[in-house]
């Protein structure tokens, strides 16, 4: 009898758990939500905790030229970080770091810091574009023996120089705007001219090719006269009659009796790469600006070594900026945020022109911009923005799903803890009623079941 009332009472516990766990979908519904926010948050475009300006230096070369530039590197997580710089390229044996290794604290945002330069007079014979790239790279603290090991994050700001050809010659591209089926693509050619002799007169012809090799469409461009180390831009438009799809434009830049041929592949349809959006917190004039882009992925491979690159030009249409931003991969169907700093001691106030390029591979993606500079905001046209002055900073996503984590946990708690309460108060002595009864029913049957009869 004795096992038959521990069976009975282990039979209402379980019932009591199943009762508490089944019967009210609360308890289920909370913790997934709190799984999903969780998810969501681990998928949020991730930010680089290293970051340097400006993102290239350009300079013509004169002989015997010498000069120092001065850049930051910047602790973007606020963080103990120890940086180690060092120089790459064919230029890297004229150029001399002033530091070689550089340490953050929590407190410091960024650090000036600057290199020289000294061009050999080797490369006058070299016409054409020469390179040094100045890499910061995130590293541990040094050990005992003074080696650095397991570096986790890079940058590079970049020095262009650029020997001018003797005569004339020219530097282009080509950019695709609004290429859809049955629309009209634009085409654009800009052309920079690197030579010492100005152009009378630039034009462009884009023929347009299948990936099989064949000729769909030829598309000529206006005329422009370009000045030594001026820039201009040819367009011309295409009435798209074709799938969408991949596509091959050979171009031919035909400048006062000379002619550049070169190609580029584009694509007609989805953007394989989409730029989003461009986000800047606390913008001061005069300061260092966080350009946060903002891309989609819509491939279904992922994308390697993606990178912004954003020009800006003065009134004359001579690039008075060109930021970068650091490489990263981008995963399937899937955003990320690609950051690049730009350096605005010496704008003015005023409206730019600027062209947006994120590029992956051979192909990129390209967005024509108006930016306006005031003393406490940057208004940007083109794509869309978000954009905060210095009056107060903005909260990022993360931290508002964050808080609403934690507030959910609490709101859970404190509810599973009430509804236990409230379940023991109100059923506890019914159940323990309904248990005695069931009980001695059992001691009656037991009892019947041991009772003789005597006659």
């Amino acid at each position: 009898m004795i096992d038959k009332r521990e069976d009975m009472k282990r039979k209402l516990n379980i019932d009591q758990i199943d009762k508490l766990l089944f019967s009210n979908n609360r308890l289920i519904i909370t913790p997934f939500v709190l799984i999903m926010l969780t998810l969501i948050i681990l998928n949020l475009p991730h930010v680089s905790a290293l970051g340097i300006t400006p993102g290239r230096t350009s300079v013509y070369y004169q002989q015997g030229l010498e000069n120092e530039v001065q850049f930051s590197v910047l602790n973007n997580e606020h963080k103990n970080m120890q940086v180690l710089l060092t120089v790459q390229g064919d230029l890297a044996d004229s150029v001399t770091l002033f530091d070689n290794i550089i340490n953050f604290l929590p407190s410091e945002e960024s650090k000036p810091l600057k290199y020289s330069y000294k061009l050999p007079d080797s490369i006058a014979k070299s016409p054409g574009l020469h390179t040094a790239e100045i890499v910061a790279l995130e590293v541990p603290k040094s050990n005992e023996k003074g080696t650095y090991v397991g570096a986790t994050v890079s940058v590079i700001s970049q020095l262009y120089v650029y020997v001018p050809c003797p005569g004339k010659c020219i530097e282009s591209d080509l950019n695709v705007l609004d290429a859809e089926s049955n629309g009209t693509a634009t085409f654009i050619v800009p052309v920079i001219n690197r030579g010492k002799l100005g152009i009378g007169e630039a034009r462009a012809v884009i023929d347009v090719y299948t990936g099989t090799g064949e000729k769909l469409a030829s598309v000529e461009t206006d005329y422009q006269s370009i000045e030594p180390g001026a820039r201009t831009e040819l367009s011309g438009k295409w009435k798209v009659n074709t799938g969408e799809g991949n596509y091959v434009g050979r171009v031919s830049v035909f400048y006062d009796g000379e002619t550049k041929n070169f190609e580029k592949q584009f694509s007609v349809g989805s953007q394989t790469l989409s730029i989003e959006s461009i986000l800047v917190n606390d913008f001061t004039l005069g300061e260092i600006a966080k350009l946060r882009i903002l891309v989609e992925n819509r491939w279904n491979e992922e994308l390697k070594s993606v990178f912004a690159n954003l020009q800006v030009y003065n009134s004359e249409n001579q690039v008075m900026a060109d930021i970068k931003s650091a490489s990263e991969d981008i995963p399937v169907l899937s955003k990320k945020e690609l950051v690049a700093y730009w350096d605005t001691v010496g704008v003015s106030e005023g409206q730019y022109d600027g062209k947006l390029m994120v590029i992956y591979g051979k192909k990129s993606s390209d967005k024509n911009l108006v930016l306006k500079v005031s003393q406490n905001s940057l208004d940007i046209a083109g794509v869309g923005y978000a954009i905060r002055g210095s009056g107060g900073r903005g909260v990022s996503l993360t931290t508002i799903l964050l808080v609403i984590v934690i507030l959910l946990l609490i709101v859970n708690l404190a509810w599973f803890v009430f509804f236990r309460r409230f379940v023991g108060r109100r059923g506890g002595k019914g159940e323990r009623m309904e248990t005695h009864e069931r009980v001695k029913s059992e001691d009656r049957k037991e009892s019947r079941k041991g009772f003789v009869r005597v006659k």
